[in-house]
């Protein structure tokens, strides 16, 4: 093993061992989270992780179409760094998303542009699925929606806009005399160019899938708490996805949002255990 294997190796073990840190302190007191919770609500909660997963496993799959990567080789990152984004605060675990898909990928810059289109999706349809719920059921509609569908619709305006201002601004700065400030202005236009490119070769032809896949998804968690809500009849079932659906935009936990992420984690922790035990029972057959 070279010295970037043992990098990679020291990241992960790292990262994992802090997350499970994380993980062990956030949750110790999990029992209150299901309390007075019968079989049959676990079992809701479970095969609602399970569906939900399914979805989004495919939907990150499909934005990896025709990168070569295997499908065990990515449901075993994906299991992997699933439970460590959603642990870690402030999204810290996105960045070790696009690390271990870059590093699967061998092209770090593909793996980034990945996980960021695959984030967008996801809160484009977050966003959507409030802004209907508010819609279908009234409600005040917070800043932080506002705030997350004004920078959806300007990072859109801005992926249409930009083919049509890097040829204008390449074409007449090679116009110009080239100076130090106009070559590192074009490096910096070419640098983004790539990107674009990137973006572009996961977004055409899938974009439009992946945004409907994301907002399946979403639809699934809200008829899970519908369900669990006309089970236990209570009749604050707009409070209580309003919440929950909060909760997924500011990084905060209602307590349905707790067991859906608490079972999602132990529910990838034994997949990404299994394969690896497959693995190892593999090489040595």
């Amino acid at each position: 093993m070279g010295n970037k294997g043992y990098l990679n190796h020291a990241i992960n073990i790292s990262v994992i061992l802090l997350s499970t840190v994380i993980f062990i302190l956030d949750y110790e007191d999990i029992r209150g989270g299901f309390y007075n919770q019968n079989c049959l609500s676990v079992l809701i909660v479970m095969i609602t992780v399970i569906l939900v997963h399914m979805v989004k496993a495919g939907r990150l799959y499909l934005a990896l179409y025709e990168s070569g990567l295997e499908f065990t080789t990515y449901l075993k990152i994906y299991c992997k760094v699933t439970p460590v984004s959603v642990v870690l605060p402030w999204k810290l675990g996105e960045f070790f998303r696009m690390y271990c898909y870059g590093t699967a990928l061998g092209n770090g810059l593909k793996g980034m542009v990945i996980i960021i289109l695959d984030r967008f999706m996801d809160t484009a349809a977050l966003v959507t699925a409030v802004l209907l719920v508010r819609t279908l059921n009234g409600g005040t509609i917070t800043s932080l929606v506002y705030m997350l569908l004004v920078f959806l619709l300007f990072v859109f305006l801005c992926y249409l806009a930009f083919p049509g201002l890097y040829k204008f601004w390449k074409r007449n700065l090679l116009r110009e005399k080239a100076t130090n400030n106009k070559l590192r202005v074009l490096k910096f236009l070419d640098s983004l160019n790539k990107i674009y490119r990137e973006i572009e070769s996961v977004a055409k032809g899938r974009g439009a899938i992946l945004y409907f896949l994301s907002l399946i998804a979403w639809g699934v968690e809200i008829g899970s708490i519908t369900l669990l809500n006309k089970l236990d009849k209570d009749i604050g079932l707009s409070s209580t996805i309003s919440d929950y659906l909060t909760s997924a935009l500011s990084g905060g936990q209602s307590n349905e949002l707790g067991q859906f992420v608490f079972i999602s984690i132990l529910f990838m922790i034994s997949i990404y255990l299994v394969l690896k035990a497959k693995d190892t029972l593999w090489k040595e057959g």
